[in-house]
């Protein structure tokens, strides 16, 4: 039996167990609430690894190796670094209050805060980026079954959207959850068998220093304005920018407690840079093994081929599309979870609450089919993670932190926020490309939030923090410092 076909034959056990798991968490969805926040009952080792599985994705696992073997460090800043950031930033200051809040979705937030205009301007943003980050693992799944098989990449695009479409329309984020669990076990586990024979091949991490050039351990750009902001760009585009990102909140939405929301993203900051550094560190030994392959992005799998029984390929294949299909699940389910709780609703009222559900589930095709389409076209995984996200750095993070943290913040503020740092980064990015356009809209969003909070404060009042329910919360106990939840409480 050939290596393809054992790697094919273990392709489709994998998928089969990962449908099996789907279909079994549908029992458990009665309700939109039960399909969006798996009825906010997660304990916390099921949300670390749904926040790890999910976080490592395409960006990690395919985008960051091709990046790591071109440029070392420096061109990993985004992902995994900034992705690290995000979940040490989210656990201290925001999921604790969100989790109070009792929110499904993001937009709900801004609902509460701003009014309904804003929670829809808020789902406009979101959708978008995430069906380019979609998009960007659709490539990857695309990428790794044509290197591993010889499959027609648009072929291996497409039966990869349509597996992951399955699942996620069967059982919403209970699915997600538990598919989650063993797919972040299974990705740890095939990296630990390709990482020792790679790095002992080429002489271990002295000798891999000595064979690459300096500056692929280098942590610091050339000492010029233009290089740093380039630098903090990288940092805080996903740093700070994902922070606003559905599906991270989704999971701190479905968690038990603020107990669990809280340490899951702290425990998943450590267990995620500990591991995503090893595709990087793959990546650099990658450019002294094969120097002169043609799509760097390739080099996780290729390294897999040429270091791995057929056997041992099959478990790191399965290991990759579990990278894959962890994030792809998430990245369905919060754009569409969106569009019926915060734009259908607010067009067609009086839904019940199957048709709610329903809607969920025929977003969830909409999104799949919007993602494919655009992975047919963009095939560049790392830059189309990136500039997905971009839009939720430049247009929803700043106004979402004033939410929680800064009391005078109203409606006109918020939505003038949205749209100045949205409408200049497009600009930005049309008339020039020397200096960051996320940046610079960044600061002009966050600008335009203060000049307008403070020239409206007195006429237009701020609307009060309240949950979901309506009830209103105090602004107190924000911080991420709730001691770790060794029991369950009421």
């Amino acid at each position: 039996m050939s290596t393809s076909e054992i790697i094919i034959i273990g392709s489709i056990v994998y998928v089969g167990i990962i449908f099996s798991i789907g279909f079994y968490a549908s029992r458990n969805v009665k309700n939109s609430s039960d399909f969006i926040v798996a009825g906010r009952r997660l304990p916390l080792f099921i949300c670390i690894f749904t926040v790890f599985a999910t976080w490592f994705g395409s960006g990690t696992l395919i985008g960051a190796a091709g990046a790591a073997y071109k440029k070392g460090f420096l061109g990993v800043l985004s992902n995994p670094i900034g992705s690290a950031i995000c979940l040490f930033l989210a656990g201290l200051f925001y999921v604790r209050i969100l989790r109070r809040m009792k929110l499904l979705t993001l937009p709900d937030l801004f609902r509460r805060r701003f009014g309904k205009w804003a929670e829809v301007l808020c789902g406009i943003c979101i959708i978008p980026a995430y069906i380019g980050w979609v998009a960007s693992i659709f490539v990857a799944f695309g990428f790794v079954l044509h290197t591993v098989t010889g499959m027609d990449t648009n072929l291996a695009i497409f039966l990869s959207a349509a597996v992951t479409l399955i699942y996620t329309f069967a059982g919403g984020m209970w699915a997600v959850s538990l598919t989650d669990f063993l797919q972040a076990l299974v990705i740890i586990v095939g990296l630990l068998i390709l990482f020792p024979l790679v790095i002992n091949d080429v002489g271990g991490f002295a000798g891999l220093q000595n064979q690459v050039p300096e500056s692929h351990f280098s942590l610091l750009p050339e000492n010029n304005l233009k290089d740093w902001l380039w630098y903090i760009q990288a940092l805080l585009v996903i740093g700070i920018g994902n922070i606003a990102s559905q599906d991270l909140m989704q999971r701190a939405f479905s968690s038990r407690d603020e107990k669990v929301a809280q340490w899951s993203m702290y425990i998943t900051t450590f267990l995620y840079i500990s591991i995503a550094m090893i595709p990087v560190m793959l990546g650099i030994a990658g450019s002294v093994i094969m120097p002169n392959i043609a799509d760097p992005e390739f080099i996780l799998p290729k390294l897999g081929m040429k270091y791995l029984h057929p056997v041992g390929m099959a478990l790191f294949v399965g290991a990759l599309f579990s990278a894959l299909m962890s994030s792809a699940d998430g990245g369905i389910l919060a754009p569409a979870s969106i569009f019926s709780q915060n734009i259908l609703k607010k067009f067609k009222k009086n839904l019940t609450e199957k048709q709610i559900l329903w809607s969920i589930r025929w977003a969830i095709l909409a999104v799949s089919i919007l993602g494919l389409i655009t992975a047919l076209y963009f095939q560049n995984v790392y830059k189309l993670m990136v500039k997905s996200f971009s839009i939720l750095f430049v247009g929803l993070v700043i106004p979402m932190t004033a939410a929680l943290y800064w009391k005078k913040t109203n409606n006109p503020a918020a939505i003038s926020s949205i749209l100045a740092g949205v409408g200049s980064w497009i600009f930005f990015e049309l008339v020039q490309s020397t200096y960051p356009a996320d940046l610079i809209a960044a600061g002009i969003g966050l600008i335009t939030l203060i000049v307008v909070t403070l020239a409206t404060e007195k006429k237009i009042p701020a609307r009060p923090l309240t949950d979901i329910e309506g009830n209103k919360l105090e602004y107190k106990d924000r911080l991420g410092i709730l001691g770790f939840p060794l029991k369950r409480r009421k």
